[in-house]
């Protein structure tokens, strides 16, 4: 692709097959948007293309309304660690004029996940005062190492919703959204001594067809922490993953680093920085 050779037209995707064919040339990387492509998730789904003047994808956009804040999520191959400069500089290119076309569509507010070269494509579009660098880490099944615990896990379903709403007011920053716990995809650990959850681990998106999870809301009780109980839950969680797909990713706070130090001994292993937060789009 040359700057040349650039159109900057912006079109709903809608081929499943070639979302899948962009998305795959980093499923990491794009692990969250990968799984969104199950038709689970369709429905909360609006895909967003810029293409170059051979009617090649160059660069994607996700904006994603099944959280009660939408979330946007860009995809602009080749990455960060790209060699070839002139090709992201093009891929960005067409990145920019995908977000200004987008951008009458998009909600007032939003979450966005923003890889470290797109943020400042992005901050052209939008109102950024607060992004927090994020990491991401996958897991891929061959290299996964068990940590069972002797706290006793068990599989949550809508009945618990209310005590998942109360453990998750002690960590604001969840997405979580009951319809999620249809997956089966959700453990906890009961408090020995009071009727509360002391721990959780779930997912954000699931996708068997397209071999990929990615795991999240792990939260737990304050009071109750250093205990084992959230490790138990993750290895329940990994266990059940990886009898479906072979790939689970995760973000975490890259200052977290006793929680990367955790996520490292199940085998995870780092891949990139990114931003994310809340933005309001310019008008």
């Amino acid at each position: 692709m040359t700057a040349a050779s650039l159109d900057y037209k912006a079109l709903e995707v809608q081929d499943h097959e070639e979302l899948r064919a962009f998305l795959t040339q980093d499923p990491i990387a794009n692990a969250y948007l990968l799984g969104d492509l199950d038709p689970l998730y369709a429905p909360y789904c609006t895909w967003f293309g810029a293409r170059d003047h051979d009617g090649q994808l160059g660069a994607l956009l996700l904006l994603y309304t099944g959280l009660r804040l939408p979330a946007v999520l860009t995809v602009a191959p080749p990455n960060a660690g790209s060699s070839d400069d002139g090709a992201r500089a093009c891929a960005l290119a067409l990145l920019d004029h995908l977000i200004h076309e987008v951008r009458p569509r998009l909600p007032k507010l939003f979450w966005v996940h923003a890889w470290e070269h797109h943020r400042p494509i992005l901050e052209k579009h939008v109102l950024a005062a607060d992004l927090k660098p994020m990491l991401r880490m996958a897991l891929r099944r061959e290299d996964y190492l068990p940590h069972p615990g002797s706290a006793h896990v068990r599989r949550l379903g809508h009945v618990d919703t209310a005590r998942i709403m109360e453990l998750y007011s002690t960590s604001p920053d969840h997405f979580f959204e009951p319809y999620q716990l249809e997956s089966g995809l959700y453990f906890g650990v009961d408090d020995p001594h009071l009727e509360r959850l002391a721990a959780i681990a779930g997912i954000h998106v699931h996708s068997q067809a397209y071999d990929v999870a990615a795991i999240g809301n792990l939260v737990t009780h304050p009071d109750l922490r250093r205990r084992g109980y959230a490790t138990a839950a993750t290895t329940i969680l990994l266990d059940e993953l990886f009898k479906t797909v072979s790939l689970v990713t995760l973000n975490v706070e890259e200052a977290n680093v006793a929680a990367i130090k955790t996520f490292e001994k199940f085998g995870f292993q780092r891949h990139h920085v990114y931003f994310e937060g809340s933005v309001e789009t310019r008008r």
